[in-house]
C-alpha cells in the first residue's frame, strides 16, 4: 500500500491532486486542518490530508516498515514520502466494487492496520489488530482506543466477541439514572437530539419505577410546536408544567415546580456549539435553576467530529451525567464510548425509539458493551465478528 501526504491551501485543491497523484482509488485515511491566523499570514498550508492506494506486492512488509519508521516520529513526515516513492511503479488493485467479497474485506482490514500503525505510531498495535479493528468498525476512535488499553492481546482461544464484551463492561461507567435525591435535573445538547421526548420518558419511568412526583419546565420557547409537544405530555401524565423565557422566570418556575413535586425536569432549547452567545444565553438560564444534574444529551447516529465538537463546547455546562439517544438509528454506536471517555462522564439513559415511555434504558455496563458491539452481530460475517484474517 502507497500513503502519501498532501499538503494545500484548500480541501478541493489538495483533493484534487490526490485524484491526480493516486487515482480514483485513492482511499482518504485522515485530514488535518490549521486554524490559526499565524498560518494564514504565513501564506502556510492549511490542510493536510493522508491518502492510500493498495498495491498487489509487499504490502505486508510495507506496514511493517512503516510502523517501524513512525516510532517517535509525526506521520508522513518527509521520511515517509521516501518510502512511498519506492512503490511508484506498482499496479493498483482493481477497484474495491470488482473484487470479491472477502478480498474486498481483506484489503479494507490492511487499511484499517497500516492507518491505526500511522496515526497510533506503535507497532505493537498489529499484534492486537482484529480487536482494534472491531472496535474501530462499531465507532471507537484511535484516541479511545489507546485509553481503553488495547495492548493487551486476547489469550489464545479465547471468543473475541466475548473479550471485546468483557473489556468494555469493565471500563464503561452507568448510574441508575437520574439520583434518588436529586431534586432538579436539566437536559442540555445541541438541536435536534430529541431532548424534549427524551424529557417525557424520564418524567414517566420516574413515575411509574420510583413513584415520585415530577413537573415538567421547559424554556424552548423558539421552536414552533416545543412548548405545546411538552405541555401535551405533561397533561397526558396529568404533571404539573412550567414555561419560563428568562432567568429570573425560569428560578421562579422550578421554586414553584418543586412545591408541588419531588422531582422538576427542566427541558431545554437546543443550542448549535458553534454558536457563543447563544450557548451562553443558555448557560444563564440553566444557572438561574441551580439544577443538581446536568444531563448532556448527543446522538448515537451523529458525526463523530461534530459530537466531539459538541461534547467540548457544551462542557460550559459542567455536565454530570451523558444520554445518548436514537441508539436504534446507529451505524456506530461506539461514538458513545468516545463521549464517555472524552468528559469522563457515565451514562445515564439511552433512547432507542421514539415511544413514550417504553423506548427508553437505563443502561448497566453490560448492557452499553452489548449496544457497542452491536454491529459486530448484525452486520458482519462471523470471520469479521472473531478477529480472523
Amino acid at each position: 500500500m502507497i500513503v502519501r501526504c498532501f499538503e494545500g491551501r484548500s480541501m478541493p485543491e489538495v483533493m484534487e491532486r490526490v485524484r491526480q497523484e493516486l487515482g480514483d482509488d485513492a482511499v482518504i485515511l485522515h485530514t488535518q486542518q490549521r486554524r490559526s491566523w499565524w498560518a494564514w499570514l504565513r501564506r502556510l498550508p492549511t490542510v493536510r490530508v493522508w491518502a492510500a492506494l493498495s498495491t498487489t506486492a509487499g504490502k505486508e512488509r510495507w506496514v511493517t516498515e512503516t510502523a517501524a519508521n513512525c516510532r517517535g516520529a509525526w506521520p508522513c513526515a518527509p521520511t515517509r514520502k521516501e518510502t512511498a516513492a519506492n512503490y511508484k511503479g506498482a499496479q493498483p488493485c482493481a477497484p474495491t466494487q470488482s473484487l470479491p467479497l472477502t478480498e474486498a474485506a481483506g484489503r479494507m482490514e490492511r487499511q484499517l492496520q497500516l492507518l491505526t500503525a500511522l496515526l497510533w505510531q506503535r507497532e505493537g498495535a498489529l499484534a492486537n489488530m482484529g480487536a482494534l479493528s472491531a472496535l474501530w468498525q462499531c465507532g471507537v476512535d484511535l484516541e479511545t482506543l489507546q485509553a481503553l488499553g488495547m495492548d493487551t492481546v486476547p489469550p489464545e482461544g479465547v471468543d473475541l466477541h466475548q473479550w471485546l464484551h468483557d473489556v468494555l463492561r469493565v471500563r464503561l461507567k452507568a448510574t441508575d439514572g437520574i439520583a434518588p435525591t436529586t431534586k432538579v435535573a436539566v437536559l442540555v445538547g445541541p438541536t435536534g437530539v430529541g431532548k424534549t421526548t427524551t424529557v417525557a420518558k424520564i418524567a414517566a419511568n420516574e413515575w411509574i419505577r420510583r413513584h415520585r412526583r415530577v413537573a415538567l419546565v421547559t424554556v424552548d420557547v423558539f421552536r414552533i410546536g416545543a412548548v405545546q409537544q411538552l405541555e401535551t405530555y405533561a397533561r397526558l401524565m396529568g404533571l404539573p408544567f412550567f414555561v419560563a423565557t428568562m432567568p429570573e422566570e425560569a428560578e421562579r418556575c422550578v421554586q414553584q415546580a418543586q412545591r408541588v413535586a419531588d422531582l422538576v425536569l427542566v427541558d431545554t432549547i437546543g443550542r448549535s456549539p458553534k454558536h457563543d452567545e447563544q450557548l451562553s444565553a443558555l448557560w444563564d438560564l440553566v444557572a438561574a435553576m441551580n439544577p443538581d444534574e446536568v444531563h448532556l444529551t448527543l446522538p448515537a447516529n451523529g458525526n463523530p467530529a461534530d459530537l466531539k465538537l459538541a461534547a467540548e463546547r457544551f462542557s460550559l455546562f459542567c455536565p454530570t451525567h451523558l444520554i445518548i439517544t436514537k441508539l436504534d438509528e446507529a451505524t456506530q454506536p461506539g461514538v458513545m464510548v468516545n463521549i464517555s471517555h472524552r468528559l469522563n462522564l457515565p451514562i445515564a439513559y439511552l433512547t432507542v425509539g421514539q415511544s413514550v415511555p417504553d423506548d427508553l434504558e437505563i443502561p448497566t455496563p453490560d448492557r452499553l458493551a452489548f449496544w457497542v458491539l452491536s454491529p459486530l452481530r448484525s452486520g458482519c460475517s462471523s470471520a469479521e465478528v472473531k478477529g480472523d484474517a
